[in-house]
């Protein structure tokens, strides 16, 4: 019936709630040597009229030059020389129940990124910090048990050892008036250079 540009490497769709507003999440993958890395985006698309439908991107450009501070914050920036748009991957995402938020997560920095939906504007990206495996228990290792082979060893540490939460697929849901964010925390290491895992 009709179609619209997105931004690179579109990954995840969803609706608003009123099915008046597709949003997309594109995740702008590079390439395993760098050499192509495209922006991360969130595109907008007003579907009222399905025959001539309008795209709009929400874009992470004006987060650019500001790494070394979304850095301190506790947001993975990795990819080598890349700014923060091109090292932000949206990857799914989920609205308010009004469909007047989204929320996207942003798996390989550990964060999530909040857009204003009618103006497609990205209003704040949110680092998720990092679990304390002093307290959550954690299998550091499948080659721990006879002959190098796996083991469950699942357990507290007593050193000081952090882990990602590093959130992929997200749902929401509203209680008392308030909105809650449900994620499936994949604490993959992502690609690019991991960050240290252990610190004595």
């Amino acid at each position: 019936m009709s179609s619209v540009t997105v931004g690179a490497l579109p990954d995840m769709v969803t609706f608003t709630p009123d099915g008046k507003t597709v949003l997309i999440a594109n995740e702008g993958e590079p390439n395993d040597a760098y050499t192509i890395d495209p922006e991360g985006s969130v595109s907008v698309i007003d579907v009222h009229n399905i025959n001539v439908p309008l795209a709009r991107t929400a874009s992470f450009v004006r987060y650019n030059g500001q790494e070394a501070d979304l850095r301190a914050a506790g947001i993975r920036i990795f990819g080598p020389n890349a700014s923060a748009a091109q090292d932000f991957e949206p990857e799914y995402i989920t609205t308010d129940e009004n469909g007047r938020i989204a929320y996207v997560t942003l798996q390989e920095n550990n964060a999530i990124a909040i857009v204003d939906v009618a103006s497609a504007w990205v209003q704040q990206v949110v680092p998720l910090g990092y679990k304390d495996h002093r307290v959550v228990p954690l299998d550091v290792s499948d080659r721990d048990g006879p002959g190098n082979g796996p083991a469950i060893n699942i357990r507290t540490w007593p050193v000081p050892l952090f882990g990602m939460y590093q959130p992929d697929g997200i749902a929401s849901y509203t209680a008392a008036g308030r909105t809650y964010l449900v994620t499936a925390n994949e604490g993959t290491r992502g690609h690019g250079p991991a960050l240290p895992r252990m610190s004595a």
